[in-house]
């Protein structure tokens, strides 16, 4: 049967069975990822997934049900899957089916021919950007991951209220890690693009982009343990920013889990942060029309001008806080519950260059690597303490590279004493969820060297 055949009698038998209202949520996708070492491929691996999970109201508490078949079979077990999982839930969460927005912004995340590239191109292409990052010096001593990945998926809403969305997207990137000696120890650096358009990933640039990042960190010492003025280049601030992410999401607030719980219109953070979730954002990689329960996605500010505007909520939380849903609904693949999550959500970047930022400093350090995320750093409280590694400044500029450090502070603190942000901002890796930030003066931090 077609896909809206299995719909109608879907919906069709879940009226019946007395499931007051249903939704479908399909998701379809496919990738490609190939890693090179020393001109072999090392691994390779295509794959093509999909499934749907089927949620509904039943006795008055909304159950769930997934399947990957679409037949006869799989309708008599989504509709008894809904029916038991909502009767052995024991507590009202407060979710419902969504009728649907007025209307949906218009956004452009697919691109046909990027869908199309033959597998052939992009193992040349990885091939390629192993000879690239190499030929840079002869200092490269070898490659610790060179790859090439691409995919394209689809989302499709449809609801008993009426509700019909769907949304397509491509992804294409390229990865590479040299590993770099001048006789001492060695140094490793680590740099990607990604694109919806394959075109804008230019495998050239990332080479020496990786090479240059380890060649400019041989060398490096520890310095003395102490407090120094820091800037944090612009992906370890999206690292840190994504790491306490969660902060921000009234899901977290509404168990106890984040310090802002009622927060909104305090001032929380410096005059110099502006914190934005932007789903409408052009070439975000998780730009979307709608969110994981169909509600037209558009731009807030979390954070303007140093003041908490709003946490992120999907339909749910924001019922239970009494407020608003923000769209940002989203579910850990098709077979998950509803729950909150970020889109874009990015550090508003200024019209300072980051060479400009590191003379505004002056002297300190500029962290460039951070270690430890997931066992150094506290989600609820905020306080973190990561292995790092970067420069001394001096003069505003480079002075020497350092490693064997820590540093440790807490991020509601760092909010604070921000001082300035610079203009090159930069988006980390595509998911569900992209953290993009410029590079940040944070103002002081404590280290622990030497």
């Amino acid at each position: 049967m077609t896909r809206q055949e299995f719909i109608d009698r879907l919906f069709e038998g879940a009226k019946k069975a007395g499931i007051e209202e249903c939704e479908a949520y399909f998701v379809n996708s496919d990738s490609f990822d190939v890693d090179i070492l020393d001109q072999n491929i090392n691994t390779y691996s295509v794959s093509e997934s999909g499934g749907m999970c089927f949620r509904g109201i039943y006795a008055g508490k909304m159950g769930y049900a997934s399947t990957e078949i679409e037949d006869e079979e799989a309708i008599d077990m989504l509709i008894n899957g809904v029916k038991n999982n909502a009767s052995i839930l024991d507590t009202e969460d407060g979710e419902s089916i969504f009728e649907g927005s007025e209307s949906y912004p218009n956004v452009n995340t697919y691109d046909e021919e990027t869908a199309s590239v033959p597998a052939s191109e992009k193992v040349a292409q990885a091939m390629e950007l192993e000879r690239l990052v190499k030929a840079v010096s002869d200092k490269v001593l070898r490659v610790d991951g060179c790859g090439v990945t691409s995919g394209a998926s689809s989302v499709r809403i449809v609801n008993s209220k009426g509700l019909d969305v769907s949304h397509t997207s491509t992804v294409y990137g390229a990865a590479v890690a040299p590993i770099v000696s001048d006789g001492g120890a060695p140094s490793f650096a680590f740099e990607l693009k990604f694109s919806h358009n394959h075109k804008d990933v230019d495998i050239r640039q990332v080479a020496e982009a990786a090479a240059n990042k380890a060649l400019e960190s041989l060398g490096a010492v520890s310095i003395p343990s102490g407090t120094y003025k820091c800037v944090l280049r612009n992906d370890m601030a999206a690292t840190l920013l994504g790491t306490f992410a969660g902060v921000f999401s009234g899901e977290s607030a509404r168990k106890g889990m984040s310090l802002l719980r009622g927060r909104e219109g305090e001032k929380i953070a410096s005059d110099a942060l502006t914190l934005t979730d932007d789903p409408l954002y052009e070439g975000g990689f998780a730009t979307r029309p709608f969110d994981a329960e169909g509600v037209a996605c558009f731009t807030k500010d979390v954070i303007k001008d140093g003041v908490f505007n709003t946490l992120l909520h999907n339909r749910e939380t924001a019922a239970a806080l009494n407020r608003k849903t923000t769209a940002n609904a989203a579910k850990q693949g098709y077979a998950g519950k509803v729950t909150v999550a970020p889109t874009n959500l990015f550090i508003r970047p200024s019209d300072i260059s980051p060479e400009k930022l590191l003379e505004q400093m002056g002297e300190g350090v500029m962290i460039t690597s951070l270690m430890g995320m997931h066992s150094g750093a506290n989600p609820i409280s905020g306080d973190f303490s990561l292995g790092a590694k970067g420069f001394m400044i001096k003069d505003g500029k480079k002075a020497f590279p350092i490693e064997q450090i820590t540093i440790a502070g807490n991020f509601y603190d760092i909010l604070k004493n921000i001082r300035a942000v610079a203009s090159d901002l930069k988006f980390g890796h595509p998911g569900q969820s992209s953290i993009g930030a410029p590079a940040v003066y944070i103002g002081e931090i404590s280290v622990a060297g030497k």
